[in-house]
């Protein structure tokens, strides 16, 4: 089986005061997963996420309230960890993004004049563009340290070691080899070697050396290969094995310390490229030595040390020409590893210093518990309890264990009432006292297992756990806001401070959401209690909230927006893998917002379901398809389009005759270039209808697909008398086919299904190459998905379908 190889998207950074422009950029990027996009809205907020996280790019705006101008182009650079930066200026702003250039930026882009395939490429663009950039300063150097990296070799070897030209005569010798051979340094220089070493093995063995004073001593010698430029050398290692004849275990240990040892070590140029590494250093980040050779030492970096780290770290190498410490690096399969570091600078003759040597010792060993211990003290420096951090663990392993045991989980957001006049009135050491004294009756009145966490404020949140019903989280409730309305006592017995608190609370699976989400809804729900009086408690109600509010928001927005002409219609392409052909393409309807930008279809036609708004889209998709595959064949390209169809819609009072009126409107495309795509599960809402209503489509000259097989009921009873062209296997099975039997055995049982009743069979949510070598072995040819392209607007396709090439081996013939 194919085991496929994760690829971890590239981190940018939008800053971007402007919502508007801000969603739009968002909006166009969404569907590129191979990168993960954040947005922050000032210099403050930018500099608060860089202090924490590891971005590849930045996208930046020019004119922030906290910041502009090459002033603020210097704040970012100076926080952004080598990342690349792309500005972001106005519609006639152009000499902006020109200057910024000249200040350090890789790129700009212009707003309103940018989609999402630019953005991308810009900022692929610009992240190679500064590696280059980078990578070309340290190339530079490299070319005048062969001469200086050989002595620094010899310096630092911890033996005796020759280097021998080609005519077999010493031209460099370290003190241990003029000290074992009896000679001065520079007496060593121009001797034949046979008369140090009479018998040199070719490469690595034991034999004999010959000191000034004519005795023969036993040496392991090894021999290694040393090129620069056009000259080559030969560099021999040479250990004295005396010892070792007298104390065998002493001379043993001896022997190995440099084929054998531990540490790894890493040369670099004065500029941290690296000109070498020894085999140790190689086996403990996991690269070959011609990866390493030629590359910046900082592409080691794991992203856990701010910049000022290594800018300390390079100060005292400047001052002192040493420093040892603890670094976290990245191996080559992406694992942390820590390391203890010592470098030293290599001066020449003159004290300049050429070269950088490290010695690296691996101490994962021991920092695995210093970590768990790290990760454990992820608490609130006033009250002890846990901080947002740490509640976002605890509230992933709660929901994962009621997900398994069937219980229930309230998250309840906590808000003191009154404690700011107490703050203020009493001073911030009662307030202090308060907010311990509050976070202690809290821990008291939920269960052992359960979390209290103080986010900041006067506001906490639980996290209780192992609950029965809704009943019983009300009660628990109801005793936490008895506790908290006892009166709060400090070092006047005289006087007591009542305060009571404000609670709302979200109750999983009920509301069945995300932690973020959950939290949220309790912080609603919190706010729902102070409106209501205070020392109260407030439950969210997701199915109120959500299809009550949203849903008629929704609608009434849907409704204007399809008046107005605010949607679009985005298409995926449909593929022969093996043939490398275009079959078709989907439509998929888009809703280009005009404050939140572009919305997928998920955002709003679930809430207006069995409405006549469904209807009214689901004809206007179809009109819109037919028109395009007319523009399309105008152009000279003939594309077949599947639309999607709503069960309400399918099911709709004579949807075959409305079909025919929609279809005569556009008399130059074939009814057989367009294919209605049903799910599953509107299918079976009532087969016989079902049954009736795709006939008499499929009579005016239409196929039909079977959308989403195998996440409903999947009858072959269904299967045989529905009039099906094509079953659509779901994406779900898709994604984990390289590495989950089930999913293979479905994905396999329906592509025999479907050849059994004589249907073709497409493949949903191909997202890497394995996904297509199995689909096609499994003897599936058809495909969508993104790793043949992403939906795309109407304009694009054509270009898309002039460039595309399938890949290698989709291509391969059968065996």
């Amino acid at each position: 089986m194919l085991v496929p190889v994760s690829v971890a998207p590239m981190q940018v950074l939008l800053v971007e005061d402007n919502q508007i422009d801000a969603s739009v950029v968002l909006g166009r990027m969404r569907h590129f997963a191979d990168m993960r996009f954040h947005w922050v809205e000032s210099l403050a907020g930018c500099l608060a996420f860089l202090s924490v996280h590891r971005v590849d790019a930045l996208l930046l705006d020019l004119n922030l309230g906290d910041g502009a101008g090459t002033a603020l182009i210097d704040a970012v650079r100076a926080a952004a960890q080598g990342a690349a930066i792309v500005i972001l200026t106005g519609n006639d702003d152009e000499e902006t993004g020109l200057l910024s250039l000249r200040h350090g930026c890789q790129d700009f882009l212009v707003k309103g004049r940018t989609d999402g395939p630019l953005i991308r490429q810009t900022i692929l663009h610009s992240i190679l563009r500064h590696r280059l950039d980078q990578a070309r300063l340290a190339a530079e150097e490299k070319a005048r340290q062969g001469e200086q990296l050989a002595a620094m070799i010899l310096h630092t070897a911890p033996e005796a070691m020759l280097v021998i030209d080609a005519d077999d005569k010493v031209i460099r010798a370290n003190a241990h080899a003029a000290a074992l051979f009896g000679h001065g340094p520079e007496a060593l220089l121009g001797k034949p070697l046979p008369i140090l070493v009479p018998d040199l093995p070719a490469d690595a063995g034991e034999t004999v050396g010959l000191r000034r004073d004519g005795g023969f001593f036993p040496i392991q010698v090894r021999v290694g290969a040393l090129h620069f430029g056009d000259e080559s050398y030969r560099v021999v290692s040479i250990q004295d094995l005396t010892a070792r004849k007298v104390a065998e275990a002493e001379s043993r240990l001896h022997g190995e310390i440099f084929t054998h040892a531990q540490e790894g070590v890493l040369v670099t140029d004065t500029s941290g490229t690296i000109l070498s590494a020894n085999p140790a250093f190689c086996r403990m980040t996991g690269y070959e030595l011609d990866e390493l050779v030629g590359s910046p030492s900082g592409f080691l970096r794991s992203g856990r040390h701010p910049d000022d780290f290594y800018g300390d770290m390079w100060e005292v190498l400047h001052r002192d020409g040493h420093w040892s410490g603890e670094i976290c690096n990245r191996r080559r399969d992406g694992d942390v590893i820590p390391q203890w570091v010592s470098i030293s600078a290599v001066r020449d003759a003159n004290g300049s210093v050429g070269n950088y040597v490290g010695v690296y010792m691996d101490i994962s060993a021991l920092k695995r518990h210093e970590e768990a211990l790290r990760h454990m003290a992820h608490h609130d420096a006033l009250t002890g309890l846990p901080n947002r951090l740490l509640l976002a663990d605890r509230l992933d392993v709660a929901l994962a264990k009621a997900r398994r045991t069937g219980k229930m989980v309230a998250v309840a957001y906590v808000d003191l009432d009154g404690f700011k006049p107490v703050n203020d009135r009493l001073g911030h050491h009662v307030g202090d006292s308060v907010l311990i004294q509050a976070g202690r009756r809290l821990l008291d009145s939920v269960a052992a297992d359960d979390t209290v966490a103080r986010l900041g404020g006067d506001e906490y949140v639980l996290v209780m756990q192992d609950l029965d019903d809704d009943q019983q989280c009300r009660q628990r409730l109801s005793q936490v806001l008895t506790a908290m309305a006892e009166p709060m006592r400090f070092t006047d017995e005289d006087s007591a401070i009542s305060i009571t608190a404000s609670i709302g609370a979200a109750l999983y699976p009920n509301d069945d959401a995300d932690p973020d989400t959950l939290l949220r809804h309790a912080d609603r729900a919190m706010y729902q209690a102070k409106q209501e009086g205070r020392n109260r408690f407030a439950m969210f109600d997701p199915q109120l909230d959500l299809q009550g509010t949203l849903r008629r928001n929704t609608m009434k927005s849907v409704r204007l927006a399809l008046e107005d002409g605010q949607f679009v219609l985005f298409y995926q392409p449909k593929v022969n893998m093996r043939l490398g052909t275009v079959v078709g393409a989907e439509a998929l309807i888009r809703w280009l917002h005009p404050e939140r930008g572009l919305l997928p279809p998920a955002e709003f036609l679930p809430l207006i379901e069995d409405d006549s708004l469904d209807l009214a889209i689901g004809e206007w998709v179809t009109r819109s398809s037919l028109a395009q595959m007319a523009a399309w064949k105008r152009a000279g390209a003939v594309i077949p389009v599947s639309v999607n169809v709503a069960a309400s819609h399918l099911l709709s009072n004579d949807f075959a005759g409305r079909l025919a009126e929609i279809l005569a409107e556009f008399p130059d495309v074939p009814p057989r270039m367009l294919q209605l795509e049903v799910v599953e599960t509107a299918a079976l809402e009532d087969i016989g209808r079902a049954r009736e209503v795709l006939e008499a489509c499929r009579a005016l000259g239409v196929s039909v697909a079977l959308d989403d097989f195998g996440t409903g009921y999947s009858s072959l009873t269904y299967l045989r008398h529905l009039p099906i062209d094509t079953l659509k296997i779901d994406r779900s099975f898709v994604l984990n086919l390289p590495d989950d039997a089930d999913d293979l055995t479905i994905v396999r049982g329906v592509i025999v299904l479907a050849a059994g009743f004589g249907r073709d069979v497409l493949a949903e949510g191909i997202e890497k190459t394995e996904h297509g070598d199995m689909l096609l072995e499994l003897g599936c040819e058809l495909g969508q998905g993104y790793r043949i392209a992403p939906p795309m607007p109407a304009g694009d396709f054509l270009g898309w379908l002039a460039a595309w090439q399938p890949e290698e081996s989709w291509c391969k013939p059968s065996a």
